[in-house]
């Protein structure tokens, strides 16, 4: 954006012209008739400042596909985990690009981003694939992307407003933790142990309730049979173009660790001596990492399989089919029950504030506050 001021010879007074733009994209704003030369540059300036308010100020040309591109790579690679870096290039890769990429970004407007997540969620009169109706939760995640995004923008002066922030995103309903009893723990782990590659994971996430990447990353150096100590530094993610990587988690040089009951740690004595046992006979090349979850080829495992395998174990003992992550929901869900305080599960689950535990497992907390009242009433009888 540019002005100028001059003498115009018809009207024998001062302008001044804006030009916003560039290419064949270029506007011009002009005002005439000032007396003065200096009222013409103050209203200029004075316009000028009103503009950058409301114009794209760096490129017209810009696509928002091409722009997303470049935030991917300049923000998202760099800024965020790798999984959540993946999936936010798959949300733009596959969906995103495909309905609104080719718009230009300072073209964009509130009704376009409206009019995709009706599109996503179906509700389009021309979405008859299957393939292209996404749930409320995961058009939400579009949302946010897409705001975040937009809001990264006017950080570096692509455009002067956001959009998607006065767009409507579908409201989804909340996922349910699903939770299950010592009694329907110990049905599952009698049907998991049919599979002897994903038996021994299903089983330490109950027992710690570690997250699934934490898991994965874990090597037999990590574990402290003698101290009953699995340390948690890493997690495993799949890379993308394929293989698996590793990210760090120690933050300001603690390792955080999580303390095994009498049950995990005699049964992580005994999977590591079958390993031993396994390594010695079929030689260094296998397992090289030390992985101790692994799959027969002493590689890191496909989580899809074990996920398979998980839920054809929930369905032969019974049970509600849930997801990997709600054995670690169970975990934090029977400390609490047995008033184990808050900051310590908090801990043993690696969360950042205890706020986010009491808030995600409220569903316990009368049950807790029943047990308080309990204890208040015993110290006056």
């Amino acid at each position: 954006m540019t002005g100028h001021v001059r003498w115009d010879k018809e009207t024998k007074s001062w302008m001044y012209t804006i030009e916003i733009g560039r290419g064949g994209n270029r506007k011009r704003r002009v005002k005439k008739n000032f007396k003065k030369q200096r009222e013409a540059k103050e209203a200029m300036n004075l316009a000028v400042a009103e503009l950058q308010q409301t114009e794209s100020v760096v490129d017209h040309d810009i696509t928002l596909g091409e722009y997303l591109d470049y935030w991917l790579r300049n923000y998202a690679k760099t800024n965020t985990a790798p999984n959540t870096y993946k999936g936010y290039e798959k949300i733009v890769r596959v969906h995103i690009k495909p309905s609104l990429g080719k718009t230009k970004l300072a073209e964009l407007k509130t009704k376009y981003v409206q009019e995709y997540y009706t599109e996503k969620l179906g509700l389009h009169e021309f979405a008859d694939e299957e393939d292209t109706v996404l749930s409320a939760q995961t058009v939400k995640h579009h949302h946010r992307l897409l705001t975040k995004a937009l809001n990264d923008a006017i950080d570096w002066e692509f455009i002067s407003k956001n959009v998607a922030t006065k767009a409507k995103p579908p409201k989804p309903e909340r996922y349910k933790i699903i939770t299950y009893s010592v009694d329907e723990l110990n049905k599952l782990f009698e049907k998991a142990k049919a599979s002897k590659v994903h038996y021994p994971i299903i089983f330490t996430a109950t027992e710690t309730g570690a997250r699934l990447g934490e898991l994965r990353a874990v090597t037999w150096n990590d574990i402290d049979l003698d101290n009953r100590r699995i340390y948690i530094t890493k997690t495993a993610y799949d890379a993308e173009g394929g293989g698996v990587g590793i990210k760090d988690l120690t933050k300001n040089g603690r390792d955080r660790y999580v303390t095994m009951g009498k049950r995990l740690t005699a049964f992580l004595k005994e999977h590591k001596e079958k390993y031993l046992e396994t390594k010695k006979i079929l030689g260094k090349s296998f397992n090289p990492l030390d992985l101790v979850f692994n799959n027969t080829k002493g590689n890191y495992f496909d989580p899809r399989e074990l996920l398979k395998s998980l839920k054809k174990a929930y369905r032969r003992a019974g049970l509600k089919v849930g997801r990997f992550h709600d054995l670690r929901h169970s975990h934090a869900t029977l400390l609490l029950q047995k008033n184990v305080h808050p900051k310590v599960v908090s801990e043993r689950l690696g969360h950042s504030k205890i706020g986010i535990t009491v808030d995600l497992y409220s569903h316990v907390v009368p049950s807790l506050q029943d047990g308080a009242v309990e204890v208040f009433d015993d110290m006056f009888d």
